[in-house]
């Protein structure tokens, strides 16, 4: 069982916080709350497994000497990359896709 983390947060960034926005603004409230949830747990799950040199949930890009990684939320039609600031402890998600059906 892996130790849990405690302090870890996740920062959106601009565009993912303009996403989120969008998806409350449209009355999607209950999707929003899941996301944000969503991201609080990874958050903490991402430090638990940077703590224990396990690698983090995703799937791991290198661009420009940073790595991101690329995950889909479970059961909701949103994906997004985030990347890994174990000084702060903190994540930070950049783009978070939503994808809304008309």
């Amino acid at each position: 069982m892996r130790p849990v983390s405690k302090g870890w947060t996740a920062v959106t960034q601009v565009t993912a916080s303009k996403v989120l926005g969008q998806m409350r603004d449209a009355g999607y409230v209950d999707l929003h709350d899941n996301i944000v949830r969503f991201l609080r747990a990874l958050a903490l799950e991402v430090g638990s497994a940077v703590e224990s040199a396990n690698p983090p949930p995703g799937l791991p890009m290198t661009i420009r000497g940073v790595t991101w990684y690329s995950l889909p939320v479970p059961n909701d039609p949103v994906f997004f990359n985030y990347s890994i600031y174990p000084e702060e402890q903190q994540i930070r998600i950049c783009d978070l896709i939503w994808v809304a059906s008309l």
